[in-house]
């Protein structure tokens, strides 16, 4: 434990203001200041500083507005992206998708492997990303908030296919949901890199605060809040806009209530297991009642972490 690090499991809310107090001002250091709460959320919300919106997502946007869209016209758009090549050729050989013999092109993946629906949600998430130039350090790194939302898809995926079908959300918007639900902390990165290493730091000190509370207090706004401006600046589908505001909320009761919960229900899975973002999720102790809530049976959550640990037992022997 270093000298900025407070180990605190349940503190009183009196007793959180003052641990994250002195870990603030042992973070910032003498001489050093940033801007003001208020000020963050003025700049990120001026339309000025909020990156457009790529090229290639709106490219994939249109397509999706398009009652004659196919296959083949997905995997072009698709195909003038490297990246989003790679990574879609990669969910087509994972473990859950793999056709009898792999796929090397990207129209069999979208045609044999996944699907127009879901190749269309994951080629939309990556490209949603992709112009956010967040620094690759700390907790919160590219990489991490990266794998992290890979992991979130594996794990709602598995857990919708054990729900009733008349709650389960819509084909596709599960991925699309998981992989980009903490795109606010690259848009923090990308505009404000010295508050997103503040961040980081103060998420490395309090491993026993909420995420929610932590950035409140640091920066005065939550990803969520972030996540939410970036998707409504962009016009992205409305259930993606809740899934960014509502994401840490167990008690979400709403039109996307189920796709809302299921992602609330994995990060606490991957918190679980030590693949958070660094601090205790959001009331683990309403997971029993999430799983009632999305009718999930008592064994789904072992179900979900198993298929997660197949896909990526696969990924290493690759």
């Amino acid at each position: 434990m270093n000298e900025h690090t407070v180990a605190v499991e349940r503190s009183r809310p009196a007793d959180e203001v003052q641990t994250l107090r002195w870990n603030l001002e042992s973070a910032t250091g003498a001489g050093q200041t940033l801007a003001a709460p208020g000020d963050i959320r003025d700049r990120i919300r001026s339309s000025e500083a909020l990156p457009p919106l790529p090229e290639i997502t709106r490219r994939l946007l249109e397509l999706r507005a398009d009652p004659d869209a196919n296959a083949l016209m997905l995997a072009e758009a698709v195909g003038l992206d490297p990246m989003l090549s790679a990574q879609l050729l990669r969910w087509a050989n994972s473990p859950y998708y793999a056709p009898r013999n792999p796929v090397s092109t990207v129209r069999d993946a979208i045609v044999r492997a996944l699907g127009f629906n879901l190749s269309f949600s994951l080629a939309l998430g990556l490209a949603a990303l992709s112009p956010l130039k967040t620094p690759n350090t700390g907790p919160l790194g590219r990489d991490r908030i990266w794998r992290h939302g890979m992991q979130c898809a594996t794990l709602m995926q598995a857990l919708a296919r054990e729900q009733p079908t008349e709650i389960r959300p819509a084909s596709g918007l599960i991925e699309l949901a998981g992989v980009t639900q903490n795109i606010g902390y690259l848009l923090l990165g990308h505009l404000l890199p010295e508050h997103f290493q503040l961040l980081g730091r103060f998420i490395q000190s309090n491993p026993g605060l909420a995420l929610p509370t932590i950035e409140r207090f640091a920066i005065g706004v939550e990803h969520t809040q972030l996540g939410g401006w970036l998707f409504e600046a962009w016009e992205m589908p409305e259930a993606l806009q809740t899934v960014q505001r509502q994401h840490h909320n167990p008690a979400y009761s709403g039109e996307h209530q189920s796709l809302v919960l299921l992602t609330c229900l994995a990060d606490q899975l991957l918190e679980g297991r030590g693949d958070g973002l660094g601090a205790r999720p959001s009331e683990p102790e309403t997971q029993p009642g999430l799983l009632e809530r999305l009718g999930l049976g008592e064994h789904a959550c072992e179900h979900a972490l198993a298929a997660l640990a197949d896909c990526e037992e696969e990924d290493n022997d690759d």
